[in-house]
Formats: structure tokens, sequence, C-alpha cells
């Protein structure tokens, strides 16, 4: 008789979030896992308490990846805040499912999945700090106008509502900067002060 294969924690998460990624939240279950390695559901149900658990792990490496995201974009960036909503427009195209998973799911119903780890949005704001000179409060105020349009246009782009190159949300995110200034009275743009 041949010995049993052994799967490892990591290995049911990294099928489980390869099933996600490419299939979505609701094509990962212990059958689809069970499958895509050939065994039985056993060594889900070993390994985890149930598949809220691995849920929960698959939202966390979600959350991990569009970190990655947004972390790598404005590194480097000579506009960093920029950098950070274009991030957010490829992680909608190039991770439509993790998109879908992480920013256009009920979160009131989805209770148990974990929420977001704030130190990305942190991040975020200290640039719209660092870019505006507006202090904590008025500076999410003025980021959630933006998000909110970036996340529409994400939105979009995730459900293939709209096909759009990045240099046309480019664009789009610049005039949105503009006008999200001048809501918040800040001075016109310059060269230097475009939406880094």
């Amino acid at each position: 008789m041949p010995p049993k294969i052994q799967f490892t924690k990591a290995d049911l998460l990294r099928t489980a979030f390869g099933i996600t990624r490419t299939y979505g939240i609701s094509a990962m279950n212990a059958r689809a896992i069970a499958k895509k390695l050939g065994c039985s559901t056993q060594p889900i149900f070993r390994a985890f308490r149930g598949m809220d658990e691995v849920k929960n792990e698959v939202m966390r490496m979600a959350f991990d990846w569009y970190g990655l995201y947004i972390t790598r974009a404005t590194a480097h960036a000579p506009k960093p805040y920029l950098a950070s909503g274009m991030a957010y427009i490829a992680f909608a195209r190039e991770e439509a499912e993790l998109f879908k998973l992480l920013f256009m799911r009920d979160r009131i119903s989805e209770g148990a999945l974990i929420e977001q780890n704030d130190v990305t949005l942190d991040h975020v704001l200290q640039l719209v700090m660092s870019n505006t000179g507006l202090d904590y409060e008025r500076a999410q105020a003025f980021h959630y106008n933006l998000w909110i349009f970036a996340h529409g246009l994400a939105s979009m782009i995730a459900t293939r509502f709209l096909t759009m190159e990045p240099a046309q949300a480019e664009h789009l995110l610049r005039d949105q900067y503009r006008a999200v200034r001048a809501l918040f009275g800040l001075p016109p743009i310059t060269e230097d002060t475009d939406a880094k």
C-alpha cells in the first residue's frame, strides 16, 4: 500500500488561495481544495477547525497581497499618492477575484471574516498628510473623496464593466485629485504638488 501523501497547512492554504484568486471565494471549498491536491477532504479538516478558518486565512493572505501592491508601487514612485491609486486600480485589473473579495463584499453579514488591517490605509493617509499638509482627520476625509472615485473606477474594471488603459485611469485620478484639492481649499496645484 503506497504511503499517504502529507499536506502541510501551508500547502492547503496556498491551494485555497490559488482557487480563490482564479475563481473567487465562492468556488473555494473543501472539495475544491481536495480535488486540486488529489486527496480527500480529511487533511483539510485535520489542519483546520473548519472552512471559516480557511476563509479567514485566505482573506488575510489577500490583504497581504494587496498590501504588497500598494507598498511596492509607492516605495520609489516620484508621486507616491498617485501611485497608490494606480496600484489600487491595477489590483482590480490584475487580481479581480481578490479585489472583489476585499472590496466588493457584504461586510455586515460576513462579520466572521477578518477586516482589513489598517496598516495600508495608514500608509496612504501619511502620504496624503505629507502631500497636502492636512491633519490626520482632514487627510482621511480628503482620501475618502478620492478613494470613492477610485473604487468606482476599479470596481467597473474588476467586473469588466469597462476596460481602460492605465494612462486613461491616471488622467482621471489626476483630474479628481485637482477637484478634491479645490474642495478642501488647498492652493491650485503646480508641477510640484501635482498628485504626489
